[in-house]
């Protein structure tokens, strides 16, 4: 076993000299920022773009900053909202939510197109929202809400969305905020999950502070087990409850039906675990409609299964089983046993390899081991490993900065990743750790891996077999955006910019080009030079008889 493992160090080694470059950390907690404010926690949740900018939110769950832990910070408690501004500089504290909001659950942009009678908007209205719960053990209530950040002065707009009583804890856990257009009535409807208290929905009024609207009634509810997550297939919205998948029935009065159940594999779920966990969308295989991915996990015997939901002719699912991580883990980290796998915490990130064009998703795991020869902390397996899903559904493992040392800090957790942002930057940025009910102070860590754009531009002498055009990189974006495509023969190309009404934004490309990978960027402006508003565009190439449209989101 000493010679597999040396082995094994030795080449994690070599890769790690390797790919030096392309790993960067990005965020340490235990900084002040530029105005001197605190910034630690014990992991990061969440990473999203918004208007050029990227947002982190910061737990402080086990963390002893927290004062519940023995800090005495009072703004420091459960939740903060850190920004990267670009690339070079340093992350900043946006938002501290305060002494009582139990950790940043959920951190989403959500871009509304309509207001609440189902009036289109003269632009859209792209948002930023956190949610969060807080108990207040005088008054004896606890209150979730959602804050929505005011671009304009930085500052962020409070919103309630349900107030009960105790006890608190998974009752009101808020984990999924979604953007769905009822097909009945044509309206926008901002779709949150609130713990076991069930799924609220709220609508866009941009004459109330915060600009939403929230139900006073849950659309469903209460639930036996909290939502982990809320996925839109096929133009239906889906949200997972432990064992059980829910499709809402649109009209002026929703309702629920459930859709599919895997009580057969388990009825044993212990909620904090949570069962069905980051239900996804993805294209079906076979080409029809869109299917579903999720991470089944039921209890302290999780093994981190992966099964996908094709649907069928009776509006349910077919249920495909794909692979077990675990199994996985244990061929990654030789001789060790995992005897517990969770993951999956959000949703199973799409994006396309901006070097090979090829297309994943992203799951971020933890591995609780069962042995002794590879870093761990508290049994985690101490490295940061996230699996990578191709479009055949084939999976393999990667680590955060390279194989991790016994002497390195502990990393644990992949929680959540996103393509930069910025304009001048092909990367893609990961936060993560979990404290799982240890101490853990200042373990929250960012970590970028970078491309080097001579890689992605250097292609052009590699022979092709076919047309095709790639998913454009970043998208979304704001301002600028590379569309990739592959020429297999000297031809005469033209790619044109349409928006949603068919109508030409701009001729991109009318010329003859030689066969090879090619690339052109778009800088959101028309035919006459000026911006275009913020909105979804397509991309469209003719090349000889070769057809083929996509689509792209531009963010203002």
């Amino acid at each position: 076993m000493k010679k597999v493992f040396s082995d094994f160090i030795l080449g994690a080694l070599l890769f790690s000299f390797l790919s030096a470059q392309e790993w960067e950390q990005s965020f340490i907690a235990g900084n002040l920022d530029i105005n001197g404010l605190f910034m630690g926690g014990s992991e990061v949740l969440h990473l999203v773009p918004h208007k050029n900018k990227l947002f982190a939110s910061i737990g402080y769950w086990q963390d002893e900053n927290n004062i519940w832990y023995g800090g005495n910070d009072l703004n420091l408690g459960w939740a903060q909202i850190v920004c990267l501004e670009n690339e070079d500089d340093s992350w900043n504290v946006d938002f501290d939510l305060g002494l009582n909001y139990l950790r940043p659950e959920i951190l989403k942009q959500v871009i509304f197109t309509k207001d609440y009678n189902g009036n289109t908007l003269d632009a859209p209205d792209t948002l930023l929202i956190v949610g969060a719960y807080s108990p207040n053990y005088i008054s004896g209530n606890v209150t979730a809400n959602i804050f929505i950040r005011n671009d304009v002065n930085s500052s962020w707009d409070q919103v309630l969305v349900y107030e009960g009583g105790f006890p608190a804890g998974e009752n009101y856990s808020m984990r999924d905020i979604e953007i769905y257009t009822d097909q009945v009535t044509g309206i926008e409807n901002l779709i949150i999950s609130v713990g076991t208290q069930g799924i609220f929905s709220g609508k866009y009024n941009p004459n109330v502070d915060g600009k939403i609207e929230i139900g006073l009634n849950p659309e469903i509810g209460p639930l036996s087990i909290r939502s982990l997550g809320i996925a839109i297939a096929n133009n239906i919205l889906y949200f997972s409850s432990g064992n059980k998948i829910f499709k809402r029935n649109d009209g002026f009065n929703p309702s629920y039906d459930v859709v599919h159940d895997f009580i057969d594999l388990s009825s044993n779920i212990n909620s904090a675990v949570g069962g069905i966990r980051g239900l996804s969308t993805i294209s079906n295989p076979s080409g029809v409609n869109e299917s579903m991915l999720l991470m089944w996990c039921p209890n302290g015997q999780s093994s981190g299964t992966i099964f996908r939901l094709d649907p069928n002719e009776s509006q349910e699912f077919d249920r495909v089983y794909e692979t077990k991580i675990s199994l996985l883990v244990e061929d990654y980290l030789p001789g060790e046993t995992v005897t517990y796998l969770l993951g999956a915490y959000n949703e199973f990130y799409s994006f396309t390899d901006p070097v090979t064009n090829e297309e994943y998703n992203i799951i971020g795991i933890e591995s609780l081991l069962q042995g002794d020869n590879f870093p761990t902390w508290n049994s985690f397996y101490s490295g940061a490993i996230f699996a990578l899903r191709d479009n055949s559904a084939q999976y393999e493992l990667q680590e955060i900065n390279g194989a991790i040392g016994f002497d390195d800090n502990p990393l644990v957790s992949v929680r959540c990743y996103v393509e930069s942002p910025f304009e001048n930057e092909d990367a893609l940025y990961f936060g993560g750790f979990d404290p799982n009910g240890y101490t853990s102070t200042n373990n929250a860590w960012i970590y970028k891996r970078i491309w080097n754009i001579l890689d992605i531009f250097g292609q052009e002498s590699l022979s092709v077999i076919d047309y095709k055009i790639h998913n454009n990189f970043p998208n979304p974006f704001n301002p600028v955006t590379t569309l990739y495509y592959d020429l297999p023969e000297d031809v005469m190309v033209n790619i044109t910019i349409y928006d949603m009404m068919g109508r030409i934004v701009s001729n991109l490309v009318s010329s003859q080009q030689n066969a090879g990978n090619k690339s052109i960027q778009w800088d959101a402006t028309n035919n006459a030079g000026q911006p275009v508003s913020a909105g979804v565009y397509l991309y469209s190439i003719e090349a000889g008889e070769f057809r083929q449209t996509k689509k792209m989101v531009l963010l203002k």
